[in-house]
């Protein structure tokens, strides 16, 4: 994950830097309002669209929050490779992925979909668990599992 956000949570090198912390301190992400309270005031506001990838532990406790990739104003970059890299680094079991429609309608467009649906299947194969995708607008959100997506 690329250090895009000021975020005490963020490692600049998930590869060498990464320490999530003991267990106990973490807060357990158990819902889209869980996920959005970490990712909203990170993408809110945005003139371009970001990705964030939340990891969780088998407890579904945060590991990391860390941007996946930076886009245009229109579209931004969500593949597999780069999705579920520092996830498996991380050790995560469970990810939450979010990014931000610059436009601030988080409505999901049909491609937000099928990304959705890729990315899930992606992660069944690897054993990581695509919890939801949140699509944030400014200031509402949508989660595509709510969706019926996942």
């Amino acid at each position: 994950m690329t250090s895009l956000l000021t975020c005490p949570i963020c490692a600049p090198d998930p590869a060498s830097a990464f320490r999530p912390g003991p267990p106990d301190g973490r807060p357990q992400v158990t819902s889209p309002e869980d996920a959005a309270a970490l990712v909203v005031p990170l993408l809110a506001g945005r003139d371009r669209e970001h990705c964030l990838l939340v990891t969780l532990d088998s407890k579904h406790r945060l590991i990391a929050v860390g941007a996946v990739s930076v886009g245009s104003v229109d579209h931004t970059f969500m593949g597999p490779r780069e999705v579920y890299r520092d996830a498996l680094l991380q050790g995560a079991s469970a990810i939450f992925l979010a990014h931000n429609h610059p436009s601030g309608d988080p409505t999901p467009s049909p491609d937000d979909r099928q990304v959705t649906r890729r990315l899930a299947q992606a992660g069944a194969t690897l054993g990581v668990d695509l919890l939801d995708h949140l699509v944030v607008g400014d200031p509402d959100w949508a989660s595509l599992a709510r969706d019926g997506v996942l």
